[in-house]
């Protein structure tokens, strides 16, 4: 009886580990099936950034480049300087105009001062008086002028000096001295050094539940096993597809039904200067959902 009961007792405790195994691998799966339940994931997911159109505001050629295509620059940084000699002769000549404008001004109040004298004991008329006011009011209208006229030469001569107007990385800048150039027109890329971001394009079946605020994980491609933190900062009110130069027609009569994506961006919180991002490249996006905004 003794070996039989050792062998009932054997038997039950198998079972028994059996049954514990069986618990503990639902109990995985439950959790499992839960944390599928609070986030979204998509690898259709690119970098981004601010990116300024570098131009200069006024037209020559430039003398001096201060600087090299893919290099980092400060703010304020010098980047190219424009031939300054045709705007400092301007400045000279709006100066000499001001002066001129001034001393015509100034004879003009002193005659309109005699005028009003001698009008004052009728040895010139009313209207004698009133033409000289009205030559004063011409004169000082003319002297304002030329005044603005030289503000402006001024500033295009300080917009012969092109900076940086944020910290960042030149991008396409191929600038040489001696290169006639026209104001506005742009001639290289800065991207901003701050903030980056994703643009990350769920399926429209996976954003009922993310809300601004989430928090998210990312994995840039170019840094694997790397996790950058951030949260999500925006949610497009269109596909990407209503926003292209040609969307989707889907009254002609063969349409067919695709699930679209929704671009999500999500602000990179954790940026490494030891991992330099550049803006195009591939990632991929996870979002967790808070309890808060859970259906």
């Amino acid at each position: 009886m003794s070996r039989l009961s050792q062998m009932v007792r054997a038997l039950l405790r198998q079972r028994a580990l059996l049954v514990f195994v069986a618990i503990l691998a639902l109990y995985g799966i439950y959790v499992y099936w839960r944390s599928l339940q609070n986030y979204v994931s998509t690898d259709d997911a690119y970098v981004g950034a601010h990116v300024i159109s570098i131009a200069a505001q006024v037209s020559g050629p430039v003398a001096r480049v201060y600087v090299h295509n893919n290099t980092p620059v400060a703010a304020h940084a010098r980047l190219f300087e424009i031939d300054t000699h045709p705007y400092e002769i301007a400045v000279q000549a709006a100066q000499a105009t001001v002066q001129e404008r001034r001393a015509i001004l100034t004879n003009a109040q002193a005659i309109w001062g005699r005028t009003q004298r001698m009008a004052a004991h009728r040895f010139l008329s009313p209207q004698a008086s009133d033409t000289a006011r009205a030559t004063v009011n011409a004169d000082a209208a003319a002297l304002a002028a030329a005044q603005a006229a030289l503000a402006r030469a001024r500033l295009n001569l300080a917009h012969c000096l092109v900076r940086a107007p944020a910290r960042g990385y030149l991008s396409d800048m191929r600038l040489q001295p001696g290169a006639y150039i026209q104001a506005g027109t742009p001639l290289f890329a800065l991207i901003a050094a701050h903030p980056y971001w994703v643009t990350a394009n769920f399926k429209e079946t996976a954003i009922a539940d993310i809300a601004l605020g989430d928090r998210a994980h990312i994995h840039v491609d170019m840094y694997p096993g790397y996790v950058f933190h951030g949260k999500v900062v925006g949610i497009s009110g269109g596909s990407g597809t209503a926003f292209s130069l040609l969307p989707p027609e889907n009254a002609t009569g063969n349409w067919v039904k695709v699930t679209q994506r929704v671009p999500v961006r999500i602000l990179i919180l954790n940026l490494d200067p030891r991992r330099p991002l550049r803006i195009g490249t591939s990632a991929d996006a996870v979002v967790f959902f808070r309890r808060a905004h859970r259906h």
